[in-house]
């Protein structure tokens, strides 16, 4: 048993193919499958179920994944407190970010690593949050600045970058303009504006909607906050977005939700052991 099939068989069950795990490995997709193959036959049962159309595990193999994820997560523990040792922050790095952030703290801390330490191999990704999460849950990732609400995730080391209060945005014309705070009941039943799933703004609206034992269905959904107060000030719906999100623009007011645990968290995510470059970077993050 080799270190490297080891590493094979987790980059084709993450990346979800042999011809995606053979880039991210960069090595052949012949080579990747001979070596996974190789492995299969010293310990004598199938990792993965071929004839599907997308590679699949084996009942076999999803009890074997955990033991050979702690067995590749052991030997990098090891490399990583020698570098520690001699005084290095080398190994890989892999971020991830909700799409469309702008906190400049991440991108100065991630430009400060790459310059301070060549030898860390930093990748970068975007995604909804939820994604993000299992990412940091599966070693698909090592830290993640991501959304959650009401609770953050559980497992997980975390640290609260933003706690913002989700409000509803309507036009100034709005039956509602006038309205100080709006019962999650009251939204269950607009034409509600809202981000994507996954975003905080959305993990939120729909927490606070399950809290009331109600389920909603936006009838817009947008990519920005910006997108979403345009629809809202020309009274096309109701919008739901973060407090900090929307800013005080013309021809649109902001009303309060009448529950306070309707609130959009967004923070920093890791695992409980996180390797030499995790701990740098989170360092400058929480600086």
């Amino acid at each position: 048993m080799e270190l490297h099939q080891l590493r094979y068989v987790l980059a084709v069950l993450d990346a979800g193919s042999f011809t995606a795990a053979a880039t991210r490995v960069r090595v052949s997709q012949s080579g990747v499958s001979a070596q996974v193959q190789k492995l299969e036959r010293e310990l004598g049962v199938a990792l993965f179920d071929r004839s599907a159309r997308r590679v699949e595990l084996t009942a076999e193999g999803a009890r074997l994944i955990p033991a050979l994820r702690a067995a590749v997560a052991a030997v990098d523990g090891v490399r990583d407190r020698a570098s520690e040792l001699r005084g290095l922050v080398v190994g890989s790095l892999s971020v991830g970010t909700v799409t469309g952030l702008t906190w400049p703290t991440l991108f100065d801390a991630i430009a400060e690593i790459h310059g301070s330490h060549p030898g860390v191999d930093l990748r970068l990704r975007e995604a909804a949050s939820d994604a993000l999460i299992d990412g940091v849950r599966h070693r698909e990732l090592d830290i993640a600045i991501a959304a959650w609400s009401p609770e953050p995730p559980d497992g997980l080391e975390t640290a609260t970058v933003f706690d913002d209060a989700l409000v509803a945005v309507v036009a100034t014309a709005h039956p509602w303009a006038a309205r100080r705070r709006l019962r999650p009941a009251e939204l269950a039943e607009a034409d509600l504006i809202a981000l994507p799933p996954g975003t905080g703004a959305r993990i939120a609206l729909d927490a606070t909607l399950v809290r009331a034992n109600l389920a909603s269905r936006p009838r817009w959904e947008v990519a920005t906050p910006a997108h979403l107060e345009t629809l809202a000030r020309r009274g096309l719906g109701v919008g739901i977005a973060s407090e900090s999100t929307v800013g005080a623009a013309a021809g649109v007011v902001r009303i309060a939700i009448d529950d306070p645990r309707a609130r959009s968290q967004l923070g920093i995510v890791w695992r409980p052991d996180p390797g030499p470059a995790t701990r740098a970077l989170l360092a400058r993050l929480t600086a």
